[in-house]
């Protein structure tokens, strides 16, 4: 599957969205995306579900963005999933319970 990685605003709310493999070479394109969005955003809705491959390099950039968004009080960070490979990436690091999953 061909990296894509698409952005829309709809109700206040800004959806990135990427899909293919998450991995050394797309990780800073998502981290890039996002940096953007936090500046002009304060509603953020990342959408893991395109996702076909995920590598430690697209967790760091994911944990990152958590940890920023909990440092804002205003900012809000959902993580959108279901039950394939981010998923699997997640529980193998135990995580599931710490990061704003939306399923």
């Amino acid at each position: 599957m061909e990296w894509t990685l698409e952005t829309t605003q709809d109700d206040g709310v800004l959806h990135v969205v990427p899909r293919g493999e998450l991995d050394l070479l797309t990780a800073p394109l998502l981290a890039r995306a996002l940096h953007e969005a936090e500046r002009h955003e304060d509603r953020i809705r990342l959408d893991l579900r395109g996702l076909s491959f995920m590598d430690s390099s697209g967790l760091a950039v994911v944990l990152e963005a958590v940890s920023r968004s909990r440092e804002r009080p205003t900012e809000r960070l959902d993580i959108l999933v279901d039950g394939g490979v981010v998923v699997r990436v997640l529980e193998l690091a135990h995580l599931m319970d710490d990061l704003p999953l939306v399923r």
